[in-house]
């Protein structure tokens, strides 16, 4: 096989600093406490924002994802149908896990926290700055499909104006309370 640099730069390597984060990528985005910035850079995965395009483009039997977290924020109680690893990159991590997030450890930077399948988890950032996370979800786009959210996320997240379609992407409500 033969790549040029200038091939291999434009299909295949994502740049820090060019990659953009995205909005609204979960149901959660606008609940208080769950605030983050997602950089997509291999594989669409488990994002439910039909707009998400990753920085390198292909199929890949994993996805990877940087995220950078406020200070006190995070993500809710959710499960995956694959396999995902976080290590906080910059900092500690607060991970909880069980039916009511009953459950919790702090890793600290560059710890591995390797998630079960089908477990509903979430994390915070404890830090006095913002939490960066390398997360790798195992499996192709088909996949993984969507996040399973706990029942009480989905209602608070409706309350928004946030819901989901019936293939698991965001829908908004518009003023009249329809779907935008």
């Amino acid at each position: 096989m033969d790549i040029r640099p200038e091939q291999m730069e434009a299909t295949r390597i994502a740049r820090w600093g060019k990659v953009q984060p995205y909005g609204e990528t979960f149901i959660e985005s606008r609940l208080p406490g769950f605030n983050k910035r997602l950089y997509k850079l291999i594989n669409r995965g488990v994002l439910e924002n039909k707009g998400v395009e990753p920085a390198i483009q292909g199929e890949h039997r994993f996805g990877v994802s940087l995220i950078e977290v406020p200070v006190g924020q995070g993500a809710n109680l959710h499960s995956h149908k694959t396999e995902e690893v976080f290590f906080p990159l910059n900092g500690k991590m607060v991970v909880f896990w069980g039916d009511h997030g009953e459950h919790e450890v702090e890793l600290n930077a560059w710890d591995c926290f390797s998630v079960p399948v089908g477990l509903m988890r979430g994390f915070r950032n404890p830090n006095d700055h913002t939490l960066l996370i390398y997360s790798v979800v195992g499996g192709t786009d088909a996949e993984v499909g969507r996040i399973t959210w706990h029942p009480d996320v989905v209602k608070a997240a409706e309350a928004t104006g946030l819901s989901h379609d019936a293939a698991g992407f965001l829908e908004t409500a518009d003023a009249d309370g329809g779907n935008a």
